[in-house]
């Protein structure tokens, strides 16, 4: 294939050698000297500062009571501000993912750390309700580079595709980890330490600080072929994204898998203690264990899942879930922690979704951080819309069973975009010059 030339099937790049191979969508895995040894030192920043993103993004909700005692700001207002980030997502992230690309992986996720640094000082120096909407609102124009950046550092930087399936995985953990460490650590260890809410995200904001420059550290250095990558794909803008029809199916599909896991994450402890029973403690603890289920999941089924067979695992997933919600409201309330403990598997639909549009042929180095750009601000739709329709759901007299048809409702309704994917990648393995995969 000639330099610059585009390609029917999958994505290809010009090795520095004899013009073969370097970029492909089902690449086989590649001799050990075809694996950069700097791969995992970058990922390791990258996991840092995606972690540190969990971090400061969970920083107010352990300690809402201390902050809305000391700004004088009630539930609604509050709740207002909370949601600031979400909604500016869907405005920034495409601009940021055509950033990321024009920036580069370096400078653009160094970027986005420093602004949710600075996201994090602005809510420790807020003293109203303006203040502290633009301070959280500010991660919404930072996180969007880490977002969309993430995913093309691991296609970059990993060779090899169950590596980068099993990296794309792993990253996806570290947001709910740091979240999770904020969740245990804030009230338990900070705020007693400190006896301030503002110092407590203040040395949590500082993990980002630390983070940054370890990611400064661990980039220094050029990505592999870089330059090769850049001239050997031809991949167009947003228009030529939204014209392929598996592309504007993913951006579906993102909608409905964030609305699934922001609405039921947000309302679960609450569906526990009122549908189910439960005492506070207990509903944190049995959500806690279907988060450790989601990271587990995470963990072992990108690397799995081969482009043939992602519709499978998307729909068993889906299914799964499904099951899990109507034990949730026909099973006898003992036995609510196990589906509880099933539907965590949901927390791997990001990661799958991930690998989907990262195999697309539409999707390329030159264009990636757009195409994820993009994905993150049509899904983040559904991250807004999905705690909104559970809590109003569930204030209604359909109560929080009927807010948990809802979402499985929605489950149904992406099986058929699933269906869709699927006859999708059918005819493309059909059709002449397209691969298989692996």
């Amino acid at each position: 294939m000639a330099t610059g030339s585009r390609r029917s099937g999958h994505n290809r790049v010009l090795s520095t050698s004899d013009g073969a191979t370097a970029w492909e969508h089902y690449p086989m895995a590649g001799p050990a000297e075809r694996r950069d040894p700097r791969r995992w030192s970058v990922f390791g920043g990258l996991f840092g500062i995606y972690f540190s993103f969990g971090v400061v993004a969970m920083s107010i909700a352990p300690i809402v009571g201390e902050v809305r005692a000391d700004l004088g700001l009630s539930r609604g207002s509050m709740g207002l501000a909370l949601g600031a980030w979400q909604l500016i997502y869907i405005v920034t992230a495409p601009p940021a993912g055509r950033l990321v690309d024009r920036l580069g992986l370096r400078r653009s996720l160094t970027l986005g750390a420093l602004v949710i640094v600075a996201s994090g000082l602005a809510r420790v120096a807020a003293t109203g309700l303006t203040g502290f909407w633009l301070a959280i609102a500010l991660f919404g124009v930072g996180g969007p580079l880490v977002s969309a950046g993430a995913p093309k550092v691991v296609s970059t930087w990993f060779s090899d595709v169950h590596e980068r399936r099993f990296a794309v995985g792993a990253y996806n953990t570290a947001p709910a980890l740091g979240g999770m460490a904020t969740l245990v650590l804030s009230n338990s260890v900070l705020m007693p330490l400190t006896g301030s809410w503002r110092t407590t995200v203040a040395i949590e904001t500082g993990l980002m600080v630390v983070a940054a420059a370890c990611w400064l550290l661990v980039s220094r250095h050029s990505p592999p072929s870089t330059e090769a990558t850049e001239r050997a794909v031809e991949t167009g803008g947003a228009r030529s994204l939204l014209a392929e029809p598996e592309v504007r199916a993913i951006l579906v599909f993102g909608v409905g898998v964030f609305f699934i896991a922001h609405g039921l994450g947000g309302w679960l402890p609450s569906i526990l203690r009122s549908h189910s029973g439960f005492s506070a403690m207990a509903a944190a603890n049995w959500t806690a264990l279907g988060g450790v289920v989601g990271i587990g999941a995470s963990l072992l089924l990108p690397r799995r899942a081969s482009r043939d067979r992602l519709p499978l695992f998307l729909a068993t997933i889906l299914t799964v879930i499904v099951t899990g919600l109507v034990a949730l409201i026909v099973l006898p309330t003992s036995f609510d922690p196990v589906p509880v403990a099933v539907i965590g598997v949901r927390s791997a639909l990001i990661p799958l979704t991930i690998v989907m549009l990262m195999d697309c042929r539409a999707v390329g180095p030159a264009n990636m951080g757009l195409a994820f750009g993009m994905w993150f601000a049509v899904s983040e739709i559904g991250g807004v819309t999905g705690p909104l329709v559970v809590g109003w759901v569930g204030g209604t007299t359909a109560g929080f069973g009927g807010a948990l048809v809802v979402v499985a409702g929605v489950c149904g309704l992406l099986l058929v975009v699933v269906a869709h994917l699927s006859r999708l990648h059918s005819r493309e393995v059909g059709s002449p010059g397209t691969g298989t995969g692996h």
